[in-house]
């Protein structure tokens, strides 16, 4: 463990962690929130969720304001980092594409009609469509969609998703094609 993680875990292990605390855990992982973020928003459109920086703050404030957490060290704050940001994803994507589907059955007549580009509104409603999948994959594996979580929706490379995980590197890529596959299908 390096140092970095170290005095991570010693922050999140506090039996009391108010906002003093909270204020030095920040910088310490705001690099790595901010490269998941960034890996995040690479793999999808730009207009279609916040930025980089928006989605950090977003999922270091949800963490904070859940006192029942009980973080036990570094890669589980990760770990739950990653879910904060899944979920950020999805709720952003549910609110776009509520407010196209507002916009339109609004409009008054023909030319007030906002028009909905396929590409993006498929991707909005393939982000949603995955997330609920990924729910049902819960049910069957945890470790499956744990995996992408991480990979898909967190942007963690299969190494880091290994350590993560605690597992191989090959058992991750087995398990992100089982994973790809189990979503495939049942998206069908």
């Amino acid at each position: 463990m390096n140092q970095n993680n170290a005095e991570i875990t010693h922050l999140l292990n506090k039996s009391n962690i108010d906002q003093n605390t909270w204020d030095d855990i920040l910088p310490l992982v705001y690099k790595q929130l901010k490269a998941m973020a960034h890996n995040i928003k690479s793999n999808h459109r730009k207009d279609d969720f916040l930025n980089t920086t928006s989605l950090v703050h977003e999922a270091f404030i949800k963490i904070q304001k859940n006192s029942k957490l009980n973080l036990s060290g570094t890669k589980h704050f990760y770990h739950v980092a990653a879910l904060a940001m899944r979920q950020i994803i999805t709720d952003t994507a549910r609110a776009k594409l509520t407010a196209k589907r507002k916009a339109i059955e609004h409009s008054l007549d023909g030319d007030d009609v906002i028009e909905l580009s396929d590409k993006k509104s498929n991707s909005i409603t393939e982000i949603l469509e995955i997330d609920k999948a990924l729910d049902a994959l819960k049910e069957v594996s945890p470790r499956l969609a744990d995996i992408v979580t991480y990979h898909f929706f967190a942007g963690y490379s299969f190494v880091e998703v290994a350590n993560l995980m605690d597992i191989s590197e090959s058992t991750v890529i087995r398990d992100w094609k089982k994973a790809r596959a189990w979503l495939f299908s049942s998206l069908q």
